[in-house]
Parts: structure tokens; C-alpha cells; sequence
């Protein structure tokens, strides 16, 4: 009995012995704390097989991993040449001259950078067909009937030069609009009714006279008195984008033998703030002609300007403005260009930039009078890209912004090297590469060449001329004709043409209703003025000046102001 109770005994002490070796070994999920150092091999393990499962089989679930992620980037726009418009092909030597001294190279200290937006910080028209793009010279919106135009006034505006020919406004001749803020108008030699007049639209330009003249655009009479500068100015002058009573001028003949200059002028008190003559020392043209429009990037205050002397400036103004003072003064520094030279201008070509510039963020697009499109990275000055567009080019060129991926210019040359054989582009800003090109044929003329001398106009989205880029081809298919031509901007097919009575010099300007109707107002050289519905082209109305016209137009509204030869005609469009 004993020996019974001793085996039950240490039966029941080896059972408890096993049950605290089990308690103590770790479960499924749970890690211990010391581990044994030496594996357990002999003690028994609980089965934790599965037992079948009867329920419905799921469909497997893939757990995410997760994909290593690029860093996110910013597309940039930066404009580059490929073989075609790589600018060896035209052999040009390009230098930098910063202040006195020449550079390998150039880095601005202060980058310059043009937004995709409004130029102008006013109502208004700043510059030649507008801003930074040259999408055209209108502003507000009109109410049209039925294109009826009416003559308001006429401002005869006499000549600088004993020669009557060259009386009134040349080419470019655009007028310049804007409102005024009420404390830039106190501070200003304005007519006293003129200041007190809470909507005065003052349109400015200065003429063959070596005046500058001031309207008012209600009715044409004069808002102050002209002031005189003493140079023949024949492009358009320029405002200052931030709204500084500053105008910018360029000097397009010379009469006195000295070179021509450009000018920045006080609009306070007429007052000359800057003046720097075209003849530069590194210059490889002698003719310092100013007839293309200069830009301002208002965050630098820096002043950029091509010159017929193919000279590029960029300018540091030092600009210092007080308004409550009423006081502005401009302190330049030295500046920094670039000049050129091609194996068009070192044979029977002329280098130079006649036409206006355009920017798009720091890259600025110039085309030359040897036919040469260039695009310029400004802050290093250097050449990015080429394009031959085959002759003289004179229009400014008109810059479609979509994304810094996507990007146009639309452009075309004048007839002075080919026998009258020129042609519209559409180029890739990116890379100078041509989209597409129309092709025509105009009769030749020393005088006052065929061709493409007015700058292109583009529909504005959300009107009956989206999708439009409208050029004026003169000379074609006669002596005494243009063509008006809106063509698709995407594939370059004729959406409509016009034909007008004599040669274009001018460059066409949009009127827009509220309710998104366009119309294209021109001038041809006779000065025969046109309404053309911008939808289909057809002509509304026509009133007869009788008077050279060379000059574009600009708009406000219904008012339409256009120079020509003798005078400044403001006119109403109804």
C-alpha cells in the first residue's frame, strides 16, 4: 500500500514538474524574456495543427508594399537649339560686355524673370501690342452694333525736319493708353481738370516732331502740353509696367549727326532721367536706331533693349520713387549687353534688332534684320537658340504661353533679300524648331516693302476668335493689296482671308463685347481703316482717312486711336 502511494506520489510530483516546464515555454506571439541558452529537445509539444476548415474559401488579399517614391520636380523651361537651330550653323560670334570690360561669361546677380500674366500693373497698353507676349494693344471691352466708326478728333502733329514727308507718326507709332491712379495724377504737370478727372484715359505718344503729345481718350483734346525732346522717335515709347510715371523712348533717325539715344523720362514733370546713346564703343553696326520696344522687369528694375546696332542692353535703373513726395530719380549702372555678329551680316546682311522683344520667363526672343530668330537667356546673356526665317525681320513676333513644356512663337519677315518670297511660322520657343509655315509670294519694293511689317494678333480664349492667330501679308498677291489671314494656330490651315485695297504696315488690334464677339479693326498704307468680324472675316465697315498710314493702332474700349502721316486721329468704334 505504501509502494502504491509512493508511485502515485511521484507520478503526480513528475505531472506538476511537466506542467511548469510547459507554462514556462513561450506561446505562439509571445517572446521570452531570457531564452534558454540550450535547446529543450526531449519534453513533448502540443499539437497546433489546424483543424479543417468547412467555411467558403476568401480570394487571397496582396498586402501593399510600398514603391520607393521620386523626389516630385517642377518642370522648368528651358529653351535649348538642336542640330537645325544650333547657332554655329549661321556661324555667329556672340560676345558679353559687362560695363567696360568683354566676359567669357555672365551670371546676373539679380535674376530677371518674366511671369506668364499681366505686364502692366494699370489699366491699359504699356508697350508695343501690349506685354511681355505682344498679344495685342487693346483693352476693356467695346459695344459693338453695327461696326459703324467714327472720326472724334484729329491732333496734327507737324515735322521735326525740314521735310513734310516725314510729318506725323511712322512706323511703329503705337500710342500708349492708361489710367492713372488719383495720387500719380496730383503729382503730375497735368491740366488742372485734367488731374480732377477721376476717369481720364491719357493716351501718349511721341512722334516725328520730337514732342511728346497727350490726349485725352474721351475726345481727343489735350490733357497737358506736349513736351519736347529733341530726337525723331518713329517706334512706340513704353510705360513703366509698375505704374511709375516713366516713359522710355528710342531715338529711330538721326538728324543732327550725332548718334540716336534712348531715353527714360519723367511723366511728373518731363524731365530727361537717363539718356545713353546707341553708339557703343564694341558695336559692329553704325546705325543706332531705337524702332523696336523695349521691356522692363519690374522686380530687378532693370531696363531691356535691343538695338539696330545689334547690340542687346540690360540696364540697371536704380529707379527711386516716392509718390507722397512726388519725387523720381534713376541712378543707372553700366550696362551689361551682348553683340553679334553672323555670316548674313559679315556678307550682304544687315544685323540688328528692329523688331520689339519678347520674354517669357528669363529668356527673351528677338528676331534680326538679316532673318535671324534668336532666343537669349538674359541672366547669362547667352545665345540658347537660332532660327532662319529668311528675310528682314521687322514685325514683332507674337509668344503663345501653354506650360513651361509648351510653348509657341508666331512670326514672320518682311520682303528685302528674296524677290518677295517670305513666309508665316509657327516655331517651338523650346527649340526653334518650325511647326508649320504658309508661304507667299509679294511684289518687291525698296520703299515701303511687302511682306509681313504689322506684328500678328491672337484671338482671346473665350471668344468667337479662339484658336486664331491673324496675320496682314503685303503686297501679295499685288502691288496694291494684303492679304489678312487668320489661320488655325494648331495646324496652320486658312480659317478665313480678307483682302484689303493697298499694303499693311500696321498691325491689327482686337475689339471684344462682353458676350465674347471679336472684331479686328487695321489700317492698310493708304489709310483705308477696316472692321472685320473676327469670326469669319468679313468686312463691316470702312471709313477713308486719305492720309499714310505706317502706324498701329491701339484700343481702350469702343476708342480706337491710329497715326498717320500728318496727325493723331482718335476714333470711335460703335
Amino acid at each position: 500500500m505504501k509502494k502504491l502511494i509512493f508511485a502515485l506520489s511521484a507520478t503526480l510530483l513528475v505531472l506538476l514538474i511537466l506542467l511548469a516546464v510547459l507554462l514556462l515555454l513561450p506561446r505562439p506571439g509571445m517572446v521570452a524574456e531570457n531564452p534558454p541558452t540550450t535547446p529543450i529537445t526531449d519534453l513533448p509539444t502540443e499539437d497546433t495543427t489546424p483543424e479543417p476548415s468547412t467555411a467558403p474559401p476568401t480570394e487571397a488579399t496582396e498586402i501593399p508594399t510600398e514603391e520607393p517614391t521620386e523626389p516630385v520636380t517642377e518642370p522648368v523651361f528651358a529653351p535649348a537649339y538642336v542640330n537645325d537651330t544650333d547657332p554655329a550653323n549661321w556661324e555667329i560670334e556672340w560676345e558679353i560686355v559687362d560695363g567696360e570690360t568683354q566676359v567669357t561669361s555672365y551670371q546676373r546677380s539679380e535674376p530677371i524673370f518674366f511671369e506668364d500674366g499681366a505686364y502692366f500693373a494699370l489699366p491699359g497698353v504699356a508697350g508695343f501690342h501690349g506685354g511681355n507676349y505682344r498679344t495685342g494693344a487693346n483693352y476693356g471691352t467695346a459695344n459693338i452694333v453695327d461696326g459703324t466708326i467714327t472720326q472724334l478728333s484729329k491732333t496734327n502733329v507737324n515735322s521735326f525736319i525740314a521735310d513734310p514727308d516725314w510729318a506725323g507718326c511712322g512706323w511703329t507709332g503705337q500710342p500708349l493708353v492708361t489710367q492713372w491712379d488719383s495720387e500719380t495724377r496730383a503729382i503730375m504737370n497735368l491740366y488742372e481738370d485734367k488731374k480732377a478727372k477721376d476717369d481720364l484715359v491719357e493716351a501718349i505718344y511721341a512722334k516725328l516732331d520730337g514732342y511728346i503729345h497727350f490726349i485725352d481718350m474721351e475726345d481727343g483734346s489735350a490733357t497737358r502740353d506736349p513736351v519736347y525732346i529733341g530726337s525723331v522717335f518713329k517706334g512706340s515709347g513704353a510705360l513703366d509696367p509698375r505704374g511709375y510715371p516713366v516713359l522710355y523712348l528710342g531715338a529711330g533717325l538721326s538728324v543732327t549727326g550725332s548718334p540716336q539715344c534712348i531715353y527714360a523720362v519723367s511723366l511728373i514733370d518731363g524731365s530727361i532721367l537717363y539718356k545713353l546713346s546707341g553708339d557703343h564703343k564694341d558695336a559692329h553696326r553704325y546705325w543706332y536706331g531705337f524702332d523696336g520696344n523695349p521691356l522692363v522687369d519690374a522686380e530687378t528694375d532693370t531696363l531691356i533693349w535691343g538695338g539696330e546696332n545689334a547690340v542687346l542692353y540690360t540696364i540697371k535703373l536704380n529707379t527711386q520713387y516716392d509718390k507722397a513726395a512726388g519725387t523720381l530719380t534713376m541712378a543707372p549702372d553700366e550696362p551689361v549687353v551682348s553683340i553679334y555678329t553672323s555670316k548674313y551680316s559679315r556678307g550682304n546682311r544687315y544685323s540688328g534688332y528692329e523688331s520689339s522683344l519678347v520674354a517669357a520667363d528669363h529668356y527673351l526672343f528677338l528676331g534680326d534684320n538679316s532673318g535671324l530668330m534668336q532666343c537669349i537667356d538674359v541672366n547669362t546673356m547667352e545665345l540658347k537658340w537660332v532660327q532662319d526665317l529668311q528675310d528682314d525681320i521687322n514685325a514683332t513676333p507674337l509668344l503663345e504661353w501653354i506650360s513651361e513644356e509648351e510653348c509657341y512663337l508666331y512670326a514672320a519677315p518682311s520682303v528685302d533679300y528674296n524677290d518677295g518670297n517670305v513666309s508665316v511660322y509657327k516655331l517651338n520657343a523650346l527649340n526653334g524648331e518650325i511647326i508649320w509655315k504658309y508661304d507667299a509670294k509679294c511684289v518687291d519694293d525698296s520703299a515701303f516693302p511687302g511682306g509681313v511689317m504689322g506684328s500678328p494678333l491672337m484671338g482671346q480664349t473665350g471668344t468667337n476668335m479662339e484658336g486664331m492667330v491673324i496675320f496682314c501679308i503685303g503686297r501679295t498677291p499685288t502691288y496694291r493689296s494684303a492679304q489678312i489671314i487668320a489661320f488655325d494656330k494648331e495646324s496652320g490651315e486658312i480659317l478665313w482671308q480678307q483682302e484689303a485695297g493697298n499694303n499693311v504696315w500696321s498691325s491689327p488690334v482686337a475689339l471684344y463685347t462682353e458676350d465674347g464677339n471679336g472684331y479686328i479693326f487695321l489700317a492698310d498704307i493708304s489709310g483705308t481703316c477696316y472692321l472685320l468680324d473676327g469670326e469669319n472675316g468679313e468686312i463691316m465697315n470702312t471709313l477713308e482717312l486719305r492720309r499714310t498710314v505706317e502706324s498701329s493702332p491701339v484700343a481702350f474700349g469702343n476708342k480706337v486711336l491710329l497715326g498717320t502721316r500728318p496727325a493723331m486721329v482718335l476714333l470711335e468704334i460703335n
